[in-house]
């Protein structure tokens, strides 16, 4: 069989990038997707948190460069604010970024090692058969019909690679928003503030500096819309400010059909990363790190798979058990959090402290 490519990877994020990174290391003709014109946005805190983003950006890309970080440049950790308790800090020293920025110099980090990059490229089909693997697609205004040994889907949390996995899977989704103002307000700059208004896990939201600008994101901002206002006050919100603009994404809530085997990630010579495995951990929803392990550990089972003949999907999910093993705990974390709140904030501000502080230093 006469293949266009060895890998495709869909998805120009962390995941997708360090797999087309790591594939082309490998020999592999490896293509890499993107649906939008490149530098592109992403609706992300762009908080490099934990250690698997930490050392594994360091390790295949190098040090992030500052002109690549925005001010503060580093965080020194997370303030929690639960609502009638004391604030309680984690400390973890967290590099800071627009994900265009980052997400682009992975990229072009990739590039730099062979990888073949098309961006405004839109997935309509995947398919596969004991031949390989094909794509159909639109770049601007031409159909492009592409084939490959393997694909490999980055393509985010409403993955078009994934309904090719696993066609019938039903996804629920959060939806967090993010409003951007320009200015700031009097609290610790180098803290990323998380607040939990109802003494409970949700509704939430976080307030984050950048540069001229902070941030409200998170999937309480609908729920709580009456109420910022007097949360922020004396911080120096002012009712009636409006956003410099505002956005949101969605999110997958897979991780109870990922811990039970109901959603494999993986079927044939196509894998499944990041956000379209819906693999971002439970408590802190912390998706870089877990994009990048997966894109990692796709890229060598893509590349063992290649030089035995095999199938990658096996190969893939042995390789992913201790990435689900942490994704079960966090989970398990996450719903005893949803009971805590009934013993009052302080308590509840304590556990959130405790399961921050064991998330941001999973391995």
């Amino acid at each position: 069989m006469n293949w266009m490519y060895d890998v495709i990877v869909v998805g120009a994020g962390p995941g997708g990038s360090v797999a087309a990174k790591q594939c082309a290391e490998r020999g592999l003709r490896t293509l890499l997707l993107e649906k939008k014109k490149l530098p592109r946005e992403k609706v992300c805190t762009g908080m490099v948190m934990g250690p698997w983003a930490r050392t594994i950006i360091e390790a295949e890309f190098g040090t992030i460069p500052d002109e690549v970080l925005v001010k503060p440049y580093r965080l020194s950790g997370h303030a929690i604010r639960v609502r009638g308790a004391l604030p309680q800090v984690v400390a973890c020293v967290t590099p800071i970024t627009w994900r265009e920025d980052l997400d682009m110099w992975m990229v072009s980090r990739a590039k730099e090692k062979g990888v073949e990059v098309w961006d405004e490229v839109k997935v309509i089909t995947l398919s596969q058969d004991e031949a390989g693997c094909a794509i159909r697609a639109r770049r601007g205004t031409h159909s492009v019909q592409l084939r490959s040994r393997f694909v490999i889907g980055a393509d985010g949390a409403a993955s078009v690679v994934r309904t090719g996995v696993a066609p019938g899977l039903r996804v629920r989704y959060s939806t967090p928003l993010r409003f951007c103002y320009q200015g700031s307000l009097d609290v610790e700059q180098r803290y990323c503030h998380w607040f939990f208004p109802k003494c409970s896990v949700r509704p939430r939201f976080d307030l984050i500096h950048k540069g001229d600008w902070f941030l409200l994101e998170g999937s309480g901002l609908r729920v709580l819309k009456g109420e910022i206002s007097e949360i922020l006050s004396p911080f120096g919100f002012e009712a009636g400010w409006k956003p410099i603009w505002k956005d949101g994404c969605v999110m997958p809530l897979l991780h109870a059909q990922l811990v039970s085997g109901e959603f494999r990630p993986a079927k044939g010579n196509t894998l499944l990363v990041g956000d379209a495995a819906g693999m971002a951990f439970p408590v802190t929803f912390e998706g870089i790190g877990v994009a990048l392990k997966s894109g990692q550990l796709a890229a060598e089972a893509v590349s063992e798979a290649a030089e035995f003949g095999a199938q990658a999907s096996e190969i893939y999910m042995n390789r992913l058990a201790p990435v689900f093993r942490v994704i079960a705990r966090f989970q398990t974390l996450n719903e005893r959090l949803a009971q805590v709140g009934a013993e009052g904030p302080s308590v509840l501000a304590l556990n959130l402290k405790a399961a921050y502080e064991e998330t941001l230093k999973a391995e």
